[in-house]
């Protein structure tokens, strides 16, 4: 398989299609909790709603009670007893048009009562108001008793009217409002009853018929989240006629107020219809889904309300829907997008990948490295890197390993100078002693003007100097092993640069120490002042007059920093490499021994520390002493004793 169609199809496989089954699974999710909110929303909505509602009906019960408690109405009473007994009471007429009057006064007032009728404990209407307007007696009855209505003939409302308890509100569907409409007419409200009472027997009844404007009026300012319908329908089991029948609808316009002729109602086998049965809310599917609540208007009756909300399932899925048809269309660009970008990787890759190769067989063969360009491909790169790091590892290593023979070389050639050394200074030291001795007595036999006096003075200096230098060589011999403590920095460092103060003062050049932070130091405090003079004397010499040497003692790390800053010329860069051999110096003949730096740098090396010295720009040459810091401060007394002893 080409490399264009491995990188298609792992491109294709490993981020479009889990890509696109992730998108889509998440779509599904989405959409499946987005259902459940919505659930949550219409099923709060309805609930508000039917709160409201019951709030509404449960105001019109307690308006009714009142009424029917109310004085113009109790003043009604004997009327309706005579009534009871089949007379005609003797103030009828003045009494019912008080009670006229207030029932007119108390529909002005609560607009939503359509009609308010006062009846006889037979059933038959003495009152009626209706839209604030009384309506005259244009009947009597057999016992000569004007009525509103015809009789009422009607022997299953009887019984309804008998089983009502006297003083609570009852629900009746009066004959009379039967009468005045077709056969199919059925209205959306039951008439409030409420039973009045005289001497603790019914000697009529108070009927109030509600329209339902102001139920309308709230059902039709209900929000309908997601375009949802609202109906309600009455659930009516034991009355076939009114079972299913919709009261109101948003699709057909039925409405409490304004029903129809001919009455909506819901099919038999409505899912609706069964799911009440079971549960009095949730949510049913067929077509449609439907969110349902069910409520009792009437406290006494068994007969219950579904409060619905009718929503298109196609509103709620649309956005889902959108998604993924974008989806599929996103899948087909990017196939298409993988096919290119397999060519354009394919490209891309196999060049570097060549020249990569080429230049690894090169550096196999040779050890010789071509410079690789960055080519923006991060795998690319950091192979490229890797291979580079290779080299560089094992360069560095191989630094390393030449600079471990180089030591090995150097430390074997000390202590071959070393022996050498110390074997030639024992030889020269006891000549050199009887020298001077024999020089000394020369001298006490001379007089003080004699000629020959001045030689022997120049013999003497001459045998001092090769002393030292023979003192230099036992001691570069000897490598005394360090004697630890912990002493204090500042005290160590201001007596070793009054040691060569008086030197640099002669060359007139200026020594400025400072300590930044380090509080003490471990290691031979002799031998490190041995070191640090070395090094100071070196850089005295090295600098021109009227030059500052400053020595900058501080921390570096989990390391004490000790530098060593002149102003000379520098040291020539083919020569650095030399400068710690034994004997080798760059100063005029008579000035050094070539010992110092060496002597300084196996001090160094023995209390476990390195010793560096570099050229500077634009001038001069800086020594760095690094040693490991003092693990404890040095005790004060302690450090005072070193001191007193180090002078001594």
């Amino acid at each position: 398989m080409t490399l264009r169609s491995n990188i298609f199809w792992w491109v294709f496989l490993s981020t479009v299609v889990p890509l696109i089954a992730l998108v889509l699974a998440a779509t599904y999710y989405a959409e499946h909790s987005h259902r459940n909110e919505v659930s949550r929303e219409v099923d709060s909505g309805l609930r508000a709603v039917v709160s409201e509602v019951g709030r509404r009906l449960q105001g019109e019960r307690e308006i009714i009670l009142g009424l029917a408690e109310s004085p113009a109405l109790t003043d009604y009473l004997p009327v309706l007893a005579d009534a009871a007994d089949s007379r005609l009471h003797a103030e009828y007429g003045a009494r019912s048009e008080r009670l006229n009057a207030f029932l007119e006064d108390v529909q002005n007032v609560l607009t939503g009562i359509y009609s308010m009728r006062v009846l006889d404990v037979r059933g038959n209407t003495l009152l009626m108001v209706r839209n604030a307007r009384r309506s005259e007696a244009a009947y009597d009855s057999l016992d000569g008793i004007p009525l509103v209505e015809q009789e009422v003939q009607d022997a299953e409302f009887m019984r309804t009217l008998a089983a009502l308890p006297p003083g609570q509100l009852g629900y009746a569907l009066l004959p009379q409002r039967r009468e005045t409409q077709s056969a199919a007419w059925r209205p959306a409200m039951l008439d409030y009853v409420v039973p009045l009472a005289g001497a603790g027997e019914v000697i009529g009844y108070l009927a109030i018929n509600v329209q339902g404007a102001q139920l309308d009026r709230i059902l039709d300012f209900a929000p309908r989240p997601y375009q949802g319908r609202l109906f309600i329908a009455e659930v009516n089991p034991e009355d076939p006629a009114r079972h299913g029948a919709l009261l109101y609808d948003d699709h057909t316009g039925v409405r409490f107020g304004r029903l129809l002729d001919e009455p909506r109602r819901l099919n038999p086998d409505h899912p609706l219809l069964a799911a009440l049965d079971l549960r009095p809310h949730g949510m049913v599917r067929d077509q449609y889904q439907y969110h349902f609540v069910e409520y009792y208007p009437y406290p006494t009756l068994l007969v219950s309300w579904v409060v619905a909300s009718r929503v298109d399932p196609g509103h709620i899925g649309a956005p889902f829907n959108r998604i993924r048809i974008a989806i599929v269309l996103f899948a087909v660009i990017a196939l298409l997008a993988a096919l290119g970008l397999a060519q354009i990787g394919a490209r891309r890759l196999a060049g570097p990948v060549s020249r990569l190769a080429h230049n690894l067989k090169a550096y196999a063969d040779n050890g010789r490295r071509l410079r690789l360009e960055r080519q923006g491909l991060r795998e690319i790169d950091e192979l490229q890197n890797a291979f580079t790091y290779m080299a560089d590892t094992l360069e560095k290593a191989r630094a390393e390993r030449d600079k471990a023979q180089a030591m090995m070389l150097h430390n074997a050639k000390l202590a071959s100078i070393g022996q050498l050394a110390a074997g030639i200074g024992h030889e020269l030291n006891n000549p050199l002693n009887n020298i001077l001795s024999l020089s000394k007595l020369v001298g006490r036999t001379l007089p003080d003007d004699a000629p020959a006096r001045q030689d022997l003075d120049s013999l003497r200096e001459e045998t001092l100097r090769a002393g030292r230098i023979v003192q230099g060589i036992l001691n570069f011999a000897r490598q005394v092993p360090p004697q630890v403590s912990v002493f204090e920095a500042d005290a160590w460092l201001a007596e070793t640069v009054a040691l060569v103060e008086h030197e640099a003062q002669v060359r007139e050049v200026v020594v400025a120490a400072s300590n930044e932070g380090v509080a003490a130091l471990e290691g031979d405090r002799g031998q490190l002042q041995q070191a640090l003079i070395n090094l100071l004397r070196n850089a005295i010499q090295a600098s021109p007059t009227g030059a500052v040497v400053r020595v900058t003692l501080g921390l570096s790390g989990e390391d004490v920093r000790l530098e060593i800053q002149d102003q000379g010329p520098g040291i020539d860069p083919g020569l650095l490499e030399r400068v710690f051999d034994p004997f080798f110096t760059t100063k005029d003949v008579g000035e050094g021994s070539g010992l110092g730096l060496s002597i300084s740098l196996g001090i160094v090396e023995r209390h476990g520390g390195s010793l560096q010295i570099e050229n500077t720009a634009p001038r001069g040459a800086r020594a760095t002493l690094r040693l490991p810091a003092a693990a404890h401060p040095a005790p004060p007394a302690a450090a005072a004793r070193q001191s007193a002893e180090t002078k001594s």
